[in-house]
């Protein structure tokens, strides 16, 4: 039984409770079967971002320009996200496991997100300052969930270990911040349900 009907990055479930999670869940399923990959051009990662509302207006408008003018600079900087998205994977995926976290990895996400605050300036939003990249290069669509990620990663005390979604077809991540910490699924509508029609069945078969 398959966990979702979702077909593209405009109707997929947002389970993950946080930017770099998101990211990590444009591949379908992990378990069981692999794929499809949301992430088919670089017009559907900023379709992404703009369902997240990471960049504004005028961001997506000359990254949409800058994709346009280059579609091969365009395809290596989907290239480079869906890379740093397995990195991102793996890196958490060793939080439900409660393994360490893959050397190899941590170097990857921390040098991209090391190359992007680089990058970033400091810009007032409101009554605050707040960093931020300028969306002047294609680059920056990866060093914004770079930085996302290690800001998740530097935050490890503050918050629940990352967790896998055990659903058969799955293996989404996600935040737990259910009352009692005990979330197992990344939806409770679609894992969750598919999960205890599977087990009702196999119980029936046992009769």
């Amino acid at each position: 039984m398959f966990r979702t009907m979702a077909s593209s990055i405009f109707d997929m479930r947002l389970s993950g409770g946080h930017p770099a999670l998101e990211l990590v869940n444009t591949l379908d399923s992990r378990r069981g079967r692999w794929g499809p990959d949301f992430l088919r051009s670089f017009d559907d990662v900023l379709a992404f971002v703009e369902r997240l509302q990471l960049i504004d207006a005028r961001g997506l408008a000359s990254l949409r320009e800058r994709a346009a003018v280059d579609s091969g600079k365009a395809e290596d900087a989907l290239a480079r996200l869906i890379e740093l998205r397995e990195a991102i994977y793996s890196l958490f995926l060793a939080e439900d496991t409660d393994t360490p976290y893959p050397h190899r990895a941590l170097s990857t996400v921390a040098e991209i997100a090391r190359v992007g605050r680089a990058r970033q300036t400091l810009l007032k939003s409101n009554q605050n300052f707040v960093w931020a990249l300028p969306f002047d290069d294609l680059s920056d669509i990866f060093h914004l969930f770079a930085i996302a990620a290690t800001d998740l990663l530097t935050n490890r005390s503050g918050r629940r270990r990352v967790r896998e979604c055990k659903g058969d077809n799955c293996g989404w991540l996600f935040l737990d911040r259910s009352k009692g910490g005990r979330r197992r699924w990344c939806s409770e509508a679609s894992c969750g349900v598919h999960s205890r029609v599977k087990r009702f069945r196999a119980h029936g078969d046992d009769r």
